[in-house]
């Protein structure tokens, strides 16, 4: 529209009257002209789809100018009718004297809107909690099975569903997890403080997995690096075991986070005879004397170890100790090797995957593989590819037959490595791709027995959904809960489609996956991009699952960023906020739930809650 000058006074009235009806007029004439594109059978399938179709109508126009005139004349600047569009509208036309004439469109008012919101929030993310509207999932593994007490205090203080990532463990863990959850909610209510709920079971599929693949290996010093405090000095000992069965010697990570390493010590005798505080001293291939602390026998043929200062090891180093006691490090576990890469570099992506990628030699730049290389087949020259959550940034420069070569751009500090099982991103590729791939359709009869609902990973078109539909439909799982992961630039230009698909499901919901989103439309845009999401999903009246890095910090530190605690508090606009998993993701649950329930109160202005923490002084009597 163009630029609104402010007409004299008297005539303001019927100007901003005549200005609204118009606009009124072209919304309705938009998504009427293409509603019966998109036919739905039921009463609240058709009110959600023509909100969201007015909803996207008045999107196509910049009305910034007569939403200050509105604001201006005391009316509703329309800023926030996304879940009422057209009733919306109608309120304020209502109280500039004019009537709106029938449309033949939907039009939900506001108890409609919150009834169908809340309704499907519900059916697909179980009852909210009190005082706290906003679920909280937590993304648990295999390591939880046998964490009886974890999983209890994580229901006691606020986890509402719980996440399994099908990417990772096997069928027999998701199984044993489920079963923990269960039993940890029966523990609960024998004891009376469980209040009747019960937990709701997501189940991500892995979906494409495009990734980078494996690396050639090779044998070299294991570095342990011991920790050390904010000026430089270790603080406390590295823990790993000295292992009389062990094959190789290793890296290893506990669940519990403490024991780091493994040294293996393949058909030695004497560990048996190691007796608690007793010391083995080394010299590592920096010819730097280290000491091991004997802290525990676990049994006669491993032994609890600390190292106190970083040490590298290779095989055939001897670990001597008191009254003649050695021992002779065994062979170290092959490594993948180091590919390395800065501005300015070519790197090839090839697109056999069985390729091992290797470092640049004088030979050929560095190159990796594809786990999914059909993937490639929709990259043309001068298209960006990320790797690693965008840490490295390239462009293609050439396509062959036997691979990619591209430019890097950028890396994250002077140089980045390149390591297995990493992400790949093509953001400006249409990648023609099912969302369903053959494994998925193998866990699914899996996820279809146990979980409330299952995560569609990297959708794209509502035909990915329908694939899934017809499949929960032949595994007699047609009621289950669908949730589509958006985290591709497509499936964001895809997502009215979507939603209006999702509107045929019984149970549907939209995840933003802020993490592959962030790379695929820029983080300086992800922002924006969540909001847009979050607007739409409001008009289709579809819940919505905030997710990726929330808490992080807190989650695996222990203690949060000041930045993070923002970004949380800003769950309350979705239905659903994710927590991923880490040492400490008890008191990232606590304090989210703390977070959430502030915020909610903080928007319910009716009860005046900014006077609890910002009460002005001096300014009014106090009562």
């Amino acid at each position: 529209m163009a630029s609104i000058l402010r007409p004299p006074t008297p005539h303001h009235r019927d100007w901003l009257a005549d200005q609204l009806a118009a606009f009124y007029a072209v919304i309705t004439d938009h998504a009427l002209s293409v509603a019966q594109a998109f036919p739905l059978q039921t009463p609240e399938g058709r009110l959600s789809r023509d909100n969201l179709l007015a909803y996207l109508a008045m999107r196509r126009h910049d009305i910034v100018d007569l939403q200050i005139a509105l604001a201006d004349y005391g009316l509703s600047s329309l800023g926030r009718l996304e879940a009422t569009v057209l009733s919306g509208l109608e309120r304020v036309l209502a109280h500039l004297g004019l009537e709106a004439a029938p449309t033949g469109l939907a039009r939900p008012d506001s108890e409609q809107a919150r009834f169908l919101t809340q309704t499907r929030s519900r059916r697909l993310l179980g009852r909210p909690r009190d005082k706290r509207d906003t679920r909280i999932m937590v993304t648990l593994d295999a390591a939880c099975i046998h964490r009886q007490e974890l999983l209890e205090e994580l229901l006691l203080n606020g986890m509402d569903l719980a996440r399994i990532n099908c990417a990772h463990d096997s069928p027999p863990e998701w199984k044993q997890l489920i079963a923990a959850i269960r039993q940890a909610e029966d523990s609960l209510e024998q004891r009376g403080e469980g209040a009747g709920r019960r937990c709701r079971i997501l189940m991500d599929l892995g979906g494409p997995k495009i990734r980078t693949g494996p690396l050639m290996e090779e044998t070299r010093p294991l570095k342990l690096a011991a920790p050390r405090d904010p000026f430089g000095s270790p603080y406390r000992l590295l823990e790993g075991y000295l292992d009389g069965e062990a094959l190789f010697t290793q890296r290893i990570a506990e669940p519990e986070g403490r024991a780091r390493f493994v040294i293996a010590l393949p058909r030695q005798i004497g560990l048996d005879r190691l007796r608690v505080g007793r010391q083995l001293q080394f010299q590592d291939t920096r010819d730097r004397l280290r000491t091991l602390h004997v802290l525990e026998r676990v049994s006669a043929t491993r032994v609890r170890v600390g190292l106190d200062r970083t040490a590298y090891l290779q095989g055939g180093i001897v670990l001597a100790g008191e009254k003649d006691a050695a021992f002779t490090v065994g062979p170290i576990l092959p490594q993948p090797v180091v590919v390395e890469v800065r501005q300015g570099d070519t790197l090839r992506i090839y697109r056999n995957p069985l390729q091992m990628g290797h470092p640049a030699s004088a030979d050929s730049p560095a190159g990796i593989s594809c786990t999914l290389p059909a993937a490639l087949d929709f990259v043309q020259p001068d298209q960006r590819v990320y790797i690693d959550d965008g840490k490295i940034g390239a462009v293609a420069r050439a396509v062959t037959a036997e691979y990619l070569e591209l430019e890097v751009l950028v890396t994250a500090g002077p140089s980045a490595r390149i390591k297995p099982e990493k992400g790949l991103n093509f953001p400006d590729s249409r990648l023609e791709l099912p969302a369903l791939t053959e494994q998925d359709r193998q866990d699914l009869r899996v996820v279809a027995k146990h979980a409330d609902a299952v995560g569609l990973s990297f959708v794209h078109s509502p035909k990915d959904l329908l694939d899934l539909q017809t499949a929960l439909q032949e595994l007699g799982r047609p009621d289950m809960g669908v949730i589509a992961k958006i985290e591709t630039s497509e499936a964001i230009h895809r997502l009215a489609h979507l939603l209006i698909t999702g509107l045929t499901f019984p149970s549907f919901g939209v995840m933003i996956a802020r993490g592959d989103l962030a790379v695929e439309v820029g983080f300086e845009n992800l922002a924006l991009v969540q909001e847009d999401i979050l607007c739409m999903c409001e008009a289709a009246h579809t819940p919505v699952i905030w997710a990726t890095q929330v808490l992080e910090t807190l989650a695996k530190t222990g203690l949060p960023a000041r930045a993070e605690i923002t970004d949380a508090a800003m769950g309350h606009r979705a239905d659903c906020v994710m927590l991923n998993k880490g040492p400490h993701i008890l008191e990232a649950v606590k304090t989210l739930s703390t977070l959430l329930c502030a915020e909610e109160r903080c928007h319910l202005k009716k009860r005046q809650i900014f006077r609890e923490f910002t009460a002005q002084h001096g300014i009014f009597e106090e009562t």
